[in-house]
């Protein structure tokens, strides 16, 4: 299993590198919080705008929002094994905490 979170944490940092390129605007920020409960908007809202452009949550609504879908990154990047695991326990979180 180490080695299928290896390649897990290996290809959703790829993903998330993507970010480096777009423009991450105030725009994304509101139409994010728009999507999250209450007392999670607080406290995004609270740590502000610099803090939650390194969220994971807010980098993979901006790609997703621009089309650059996370589960087919990940399917075309990760081993049947991986993409399994991911998919099935870790992508709520985008990645797995070893176990």
């Amino acid at each position: 299993m180490p080695d299928l979170l290896t390649e897990i944490t290996r290809a959703t940092k790829a993903y998330y590198a993507q970010a480096n390129h777009l423009e991450l605007t105030a725009t994304d920020l509101y139409d994010w919080l728009a999507t999250l409960p209450d007392t999670r908007r607080a406290h995004v809202l609270h740590e502000g705008f610099a803090t939650s452009r390194a969220e994971p949550d807010f980098l993979r609504f901006c790609l997703e929002l621009r089309g650059y879908s996370m589960r087919n990154f990940l399917a075309e990047e990760l081993s049947v094994a991986a993409y399994t695991l991911w998919a099935t326990h870790g992508e709520l979180a985008s990645d797995l905490e070893p176990q």
